[in-house]
C-alpha cells in the first residue's frame, strides 16, 4: 500500500508543476495581450489628434 501512495506522489507531482507553470504562463500571456491592446490604443488617439490638428491647420 506504501508503495502505491509513493508511485502516486511520484506521479502527481509532474502534473502540479505543470499546471502551475501553465497558470503563470497563461497569466503573462493575459498581461502581455493586455499592454498591446493599451499601446494601441494609446497610438490610435495620438493618429486621431494628429488628424484633428491637420484639419485645424487647414482650416
Amino acid at each position: 500500500m506504501k508503495d502505491i501512495i509513493f508511485i502516486c506522489g511520484i506521479l502527481s507531482f509532474p502534473c502540479v508543476v505543470l499546471y502551475i507553470l501553465h497558470v503563470l504562463f497563461s497569466r503573462l500571456m493575459k498581461l502581455i495581450q493586455q499592454k498591446r491592446a493599451d499601446d494601441m490604443r494609446k497610438a490610435y488617439l495620438a493618429r486621431k489628434a494628429a488628424v484633428e490638428r491637420q484639419t485645424h491647420q487647414r482650416l
